[in-house]
């Protein structure tokens, strides 16, 4: 058993050292496609343990992406290589404030581009604007405490077996997928509010929206999103 844990002890250095190692563009990307789509799982289990029913919270018109997740996800890897040998306290706040900020910024975002929000925590306990609150501001350092402790040096070890030219071209080619997604996703909630305004498609573009993504295809993909008055 000794002999077990010791083993154990020395593969998850091994993986710590690999995380300590510099990141490189491709591990970024694989980092936030990963974080993207746990999000997106994760928040349909949520809205089961709540609700009793699984709920659509992607941000993306294809696929099964969660954007705030895979950010997050990036942060909290990135973090954790500063903050990996520090006081279980130091950081749990750095995650708490880092997620927090996260979600304060992309709320600013997302209403200021799209006069839309997708989570309002308005009488929650020390909400600020609505935009963040306590609780998921402890949520979010329990997270990154545990992300820091039990998958950030096994993500490592994970990534390393990425740096070869075909998991390269692969990530590459995803990640222009997901710029193109970004794109339409962004173009489609636009001529959505568009329309909720009344306004007629003034090109062929905003035709090719209207006859593909509808106001019943963007309220199944975007269950949460309301625009504001």
């Amino acid at each position: 058993m000794v002999r077990f844990v010791e083993k154990i002890k020395q593969r998850t250095r091994a993986y710590q050292r690999n995380a300590r190692a510099p990141l490189r563009a491709a591990d970024i990307g694989w980092i936030f496609l990963a974080g993207s789509v746990i999000g997106f799982v994760l928040e349909g289990i949520w809205s089961i343990l709540l609700h009793g029913a699984w709920e659509n919270h992607a941000s993306t018109v294809w696929g099964p992406f969660c954007i705030i997740y895979g950010i997050g996800m990036v942060l909290m890897y990135v973090l954790s290589i500063y903050v990996e040998a520090k006081p279980l306290p130091v950081r749990f706040l750095s995650f708490a404030v880092t997620g927090s900020l996260l979600e304060y910024v992309a709320s600013l975002f997302q209403e200021l581009a799209f006069g839309s929000v997708s989570w309002n925590y308005e009488g929650q306990l020390l909400n600020v604007n609505g935009r963040i609150s306590l609780r998921m501001t402890l949520i979010w350092g329990l997270l990154g405490v545990l992300f820091s402790s039990f998958v950030f040096p096994f993500f490592a070890r994970i990534l390393e077996k990425t740096h070869v030219h075909g998991w390269q071209i692969a990530c590459a080619c995803l990640c222009g997928f997901m710029l193109v997604n970004l794109f339409m996703s962004a173009a489609a909630v636009l001529r959505w509010r568009e329309r909720g305004e009344s306004q007629a498609p003034s090109n062929a573009f905003e035709e090719y929206l209207d006859g593909n993504y509808g106001d019943a295809r963007m309220e199944r993909t975007f269950s949460n999103l309301k625009f504001l008055e």
